[in-house]
């Protein structure tokens, strides 16, 4: 469900964190985050809600700049990317006969640095 630019300001708040309707344009002008506008009112999915808290929190509790948080954002979307490629390759590991799976791990295991 879509959440105004305005409930995100009152949610950021009620976690602790300080910010105004004009920097969260701000975060939407620089593509940190989306939104939809539609009759002059910014709509936000929960990832982009999400992700002011984390802009908030980035630049206020860590002092990261704002030439650094596109990088970071960056890095997060990879990671959160590559979680849901990992995701998709244990659920077809799980697919497999047993003999491949067992084959499989045995190759897996002899990849150097694997515990």
């Amino acid at each position: 469900m879509p959440v105004t630019l305005q409930e995100i300001v009152e949610q950021t708040r009620a976690a602790g964190l300080e910010i105004s309707e004009t920097e969260v344009r701000s975060y939407v002008s620089e593509n940190w985050v989306l939104a939809e506008v539609r009759e002059d009112t910014y709509y936000f999915d929960e990832t982009d809600a999400a992700r002011v808290k984390l802009i908030v929190e980035l630049k206020r509790d860590m002092a990261v700049n704002d030439e650094a948080v596109p990088v970071i954002l960056n890095l997060l979307d990879q990671l959160y990317g590559m979680r849901e490629v990992l995701e998709d390759i244990g659920l077809a590991v799980e697919r497999l006969p047993p003999s491949l799976r067992r084959e499989l791990e045995d190759c897996l295991a002899r990849v150097p640095g694997r515990s």
